[in-house]
């Protein structure tokens, strides 16, 4: 529906707009949602795909509760504090100078991670006895790598990364660590990139750039931007890689593209959008049994090791009523209709918007590095809301238990001095 796209792109750009006015925070929760949600129904509703299908209405009552939801968790948790005095950005990025922090401890986290790191990697590959990158079909064989519990410290790449990030900003000289953790940096992204996950890579960014927009000068509008271009380049150039062989026109045709073969260099990330909303709508409607919790505490199974067995026993399809196997993922919200039902879109989501708003809230109140960091994550899962559900998987709520911890021992105290309220 032309119309549909019409509204929610020009709410997008009003949204994306409002980036741009003195003293508004970029990375809030509801602007956030709100700008990437009207992006992405905005795109969806353009119908560029064949692939792409007609909405029911249930499928769009269905779409509609879950943002709600989540808005309305948010808009809860805005009342409650509404008249309560906030931290200015300005005063919040003086955390740096005014904190006291524990950076040796944080030193010998990083290494102590990094150990862990390196020598769950070499397991991994002696176990299994290649690198995704150098096979003749590193798409394929990226899904297969990894081996039970080395994996979880594999895949604490993004908390690295971020600890390593972090003590640049909070350390005032220490040459010889600097250079070190620069050199365990560069080891880790290099031989992460080799997995060819890019989604823990961009995790790894954002982390990264909103801890810095919060404790520094250096991320203004301008340069958020800028940054976030060079975020979406990254991601794509890994999917050049992984699509070894593949070219653009090759995208084109096997997406089935309405538009004309020209813009052929738009269909990937077109696609990578859209896709993931279109499945959700179409499994949402064809759907005729629920899984009470399966997939929703995912994390737990897959900790005991009997995730997938469990799965198998049950009879659960792992990606049901996919309108193209190309593309097998659902937004963050399926997971939730496909467990509960309407009950499950209505309160999980809404749920999830309280903890994202909370954690901004006590974050604007009560700046630390450690809240700053709780809400750098959950700004990750607003971002990706429409890509896959996140807050299910074992390895993010490895990596947030690894944060949170770190963050905490670095020993910052929040600002305790008067400053004026945001207006």
């Amino acid at each position: 529906m032309v119309w549909v796209s019409l509204i929610c792109l020009v709410i997008f750009i009003f949204m994306a707009g409002s980036l741009f006015m003195k003293n508004t925070d970029v990375f809030s929760p509801a602007r956030l949602f709100i700008i990437i949600w009207s992006m992405v129904l905005g795109l969806a509703n353009l119908k560029f795909s064949r692939y792409q299908i007609t909405w029911t209405s249930f499928s769009w009552i269905m779409i509609i509760i879950s943002l709600f939801s989540v808005l309305c968790g948010m808009f809860v948790v805005y009342v409650i504090n509404l008249n309560k005095p906030i931290k200015t950005i300005i005063s919040i990025r003086s955390l740096i100078n005014d904190g006291a922090f524990d950076s040796g401890r944080l030193f010998r986290i990083i290494i102590l991670l990094f150990l862990a790191y390196i020598i769950s990697y070499i397991v991994t590959v002696l176990i299994i006895g290649y690198v995704p990158l150098f096979t003749k079909y590193p798409g394929v064989a990226r899904n297969d790598w990894g081996v039970f519990g080395f994996g979880l410290f594999v895949q604490s790449f993004p908390s690295i990364i971020f600890a390593v990030i972090l003590y640049f900003l909070i350390t005032k000289g220490e040459r010889n660590k600097k250079i070190l953790l620069f050199l365990v940096l560069a080891i880790t992204f290099v031989t992460y990139a080799f997995l060819l996950q890019r989604y823990y890579l961009i995790f790894a960014v954002l982390l990264s750039m909103v801890a810095m927009y919060y404790l520094t000068n250096a991320l203004r509008v301008k340069n958020t931007l800028i940054i976030s271009l060079i975020i979406l380049i990254l991601l794509f150039s890994v999917t050049f890689v992984r699509l070894t062989g593949a070219i653009t026109n090759y995208l084109y045709y096997l997406s089935d593209m309405k538009y004309s073969i020209k813009y052929a260099f738009m269909t990937e990330p077109y696609m990578y959008v859209v896709m993931n909303v279109e499945n959700l709508a179409n499994a949402i409607q064809h759907l005729d049994k629920f899984s009470y919790g399966t997939f929703s505490f995912d994390f737990i199974f897959a900790l005991t090791g009997i995730k997938h067995q469990m799965s198998q026993y049950l009879g659960f399809v792992e990606f049901p009523n996919l309108i193209s196997n190309n593309y097998n993922t659902y937004t963050m919200f399926f997971v939730y209709y496909r467990d509960f039902g309407i009950l499950g879109l209505g309160l999980i989501p809404f749920i999830l918007g309280v903890v994202f708003s909370t954690a901004y809230y006590k974050m604007r109140t009560f700046p630390s590095i450690h809240t700053i960091s709780i809400y750098a994550v959950f700004a990750f899962v607003i971002i990706f809301s429409f890509f896959v559900p996140i807050i299910t998987f074992l390895h993010f709520v490895f990596n947030l238990i690894l944060i949170s911890y770190f963050t905490k021992a670095v020993g910052s105290k929040a600002i305790k001095h008067s400053l004026n309220p945001d207006q």
